[in-house]
């Protein structure tokens, strides 16, 4: 908006010339007393009441105009990241000149101008810049009725036409062209698809029709013999032209065939001349030896096809190789027990379980650097890494994978262990149960002889999900219900209870042990990945070796928890 408006038209005193003034239609008096006190009279006034007053005003009663575009304050759509365009054709006129006087509205304009754009941004800010024609419908309902301002101007007329402005329209612009490339691109995308699929079924057409004639191919020649004649002739039936060729290989073969006959002929020779000369050959074996040279002698003069042993199939199962025992329930299927051999094929997942519900730094910083080198100082024992399968776990409210069960190598990388709120139990056994069953599974299927798994646990906080948490160890541990069933090392830091550990490794061939209360959580954290270390270091070889014994000694610092309670 531009110019002003003024709807004062003119201040000036109270004298006898001012009473003899006419007033205008569109013009209306406002008197002030000599305290500042308004008068807008109705009526003609009376001597008395003149005396009173000191100042007299002419107020513009006047219908006013103007249509304007709000370019120094544009109005901002939802998020305020775009702004519209707004042009505005407005009407207004004073109701009230005693309140015009008061207010000494000296500029309509500003006042109207100010009015809308307060009345107008709350209600922009509710549409999207894509969505003027909404915004502008919104605006052009507020003013239905007459607005009455307190500075006693009532607008009539508000009219206003809502445009992206220059920013936006490239904006949108941009969006067009975007969402029209992205429908060309996935039309393109149809066409390709389509095309890929035609050629991808010609293709195996193509193939079954090869498969189907290498099957009747097959089958028609399932009664040649594979030995060197018979593979002669089905070359020479697919390449008749390559005759000579063929047969000069047969030849050859043959050549061979001879000479190395004449080589054992003349190896037994040398032998039964040797014996003679030692006296090795008795009379009695004369006659043996005759039959035997004139039976080769039949050979050689008159050679007949040896006998063809029976060609093998694909399908038959390979040989057993052998099996590695460690005690008798190293095997989670209960096979029984074995000599202890060593076996390359034979490894033992083992899991590691850290806490990561403690809010202490120290306790991470030395979780982390123990686990993040683990790989690497397991690495530096070639003897073990193959009867070996190692996997990092963390846990709190729940469990998250750190590293998945897979070979142990010196770049085996460990995300760090961080935070988290919540120490339950419950959702680790639930989780092993699941996981274990499913590595043991894979593992078994790429031929190897899976051990019992092993489960080394770290708890740094009192389990908040007890005695919840039983039901799912129970299930977990149970042999009988679970063949894979793991032999579990449990360490308890801070201020996890003994009585924790103690139920945790109640059976058979598990362990626990709890460090002192007041030893600090990165202290003790240190030493149980010091331990984790030797453990499977020492679990590895009596694994490799076939010792029924895993020597390895104590955490530095913990005591066993029959001991500690």
């Amino acid at each position: 908006m531009t110019g002003a408006v003024p709807l004062i038209l003119s201040e000036e005193p109270v004298t006898w010339r001012t009473w003899s003034k006419t007033s205008k239609p569109h013009i209306a008096v406002v008197y002030a007393d000599a305290v500042g006190q308004l008068i807008y009279p109705r009526e003609p006034l009376n001597r008395p009441q003149r005396r009173k007053l000191r100042t007299r005003y002419e107020v513009d009663l006047s219908d006013h105009r103007r249509t304007a575009q709000l370019d120094n304050s544009p109005l901002p759509s939802r998020g305020d990241a775009h702004f519209f365009r707004s042009v505005v054709d407005v009407g207004f006129h004073v109701t009230d000149p005693e309140a015009v006087v008061k207010r000494n509205v000296t500029d309509a304009l500003a006042v109207v101008y100010s009015c809308l754009l307060s009345m107008f941004r709350p209600v922009t800010r509710r549409y999207d810049i894509r969505a003027a024609e909404e915004a502008e419908s919104a605006l052009n309902a507020t003013f239905q009725q007459p607005v009455t301002l307190d500075e006693g101007i009532t607008i009539y007329l508000c009219a206003v036409r809502l445009l992206p402005d220059q920013a936006a329209q490239e904006y949108l612009r941009s969006l067009d062209s975007a969402d029209r490339t992205l429908a060309v691109d996935e039309a393109h995308h149809k066409v390709a698809t389509e095309a890929a699929r035609r050629e991808q079924e010609l293709a195996d057409m193509a193939q079954r029709a090869r498969l189907e004639a290498e099957g009747r191919e097959q089958q028609a020649m399932a009664h040649v013999p594979l030995d060197f004649e018979g593979l002669i002739r089905a070359h020479l039936a697919k390449h008749p032209d390559e005759t000579s060729y063929a047969l000069e290989l047969l030849h050859r073969h043959q050549e061979a065939q001879n000479a190395h006959r004449d080589i054992n002929d003349q190896r037994s020779l040398d032998l039964v001349r040797y014996m003679i000369e030692q006296g090795m050959i008795q009379s009695v074996d004369v006659e043996l030896l005759r039959k035997q040279a004139l039976g080769r002698v039949q050979e050689i003069a008159s050679p007949s096809r040896p006998a063809e042993p029976p060609a093998a199939s694909w399908d038959d199962p390979l040989p057993p190789g052998p099996v590695l025992r460690i005690t008798p329930e190293a095997d989670p299927a209960g096979q029984g027990d074995v000599t202890p051999q060593v076996d390359t094929t034979r490894t033992v997942p083992v899991y590691v379980i850290v806490d990561e519900s403690p809010a202490d730094p120290a306790y991470f910083d030395a979780v982390n650097d123990g686990i993040r080198t683990l790989p690497a100082d397991l690495a530096a024992h070639p003897d073990i890494t193959d009867a070996m399968r190692l996997g990092v776990l963390g846990y709190a409210d729940d469990v998250a994978v750190r590293m998945p069960l897979n070979v142990i190598a010196a770049t085996s990388f460990v995300p760090e262990l961080t935070p988290r709120p919540g120490s339950c139990l419950g959702p680790v056994f639930e989780y092993l149960h699941g996981r274990i069953a499913t590595d043991v599974a894979r593992l078994k299927s790429q031929g190897l002889t899976v051990g019992r798994p092993v489960l080394y646990l770290l708890c740094a906080m009192t389990p908040g999900d007890s005695p919840a948490w039983e039901a799912p160890l129970l299930s977990l541990t149970d042999r009988a219900g679970f063949p894979s069933a793991p032999n579990i090392l449990a360490c308890g830091i801070g201020p996890t209870p003994p009585e924790v550990i103690k139920t945790i490794t109640a059976r058979p061939q598990s362990s626990g042990w709890v460090a002192d209360p007041d030893t600090p959580l990165g202290e003790a954290a240190s030493r149980y990945t010091a331990f984790v270390q030797q453990s499977i270091v020492a679990l590895g070889r009596a694994h490799v070796t076939g010792s029924p014994d895993a020597a390895t000694d104590s955490p530095n610092g913990f005591l066993r928890v029959g001991d500690s309670t």
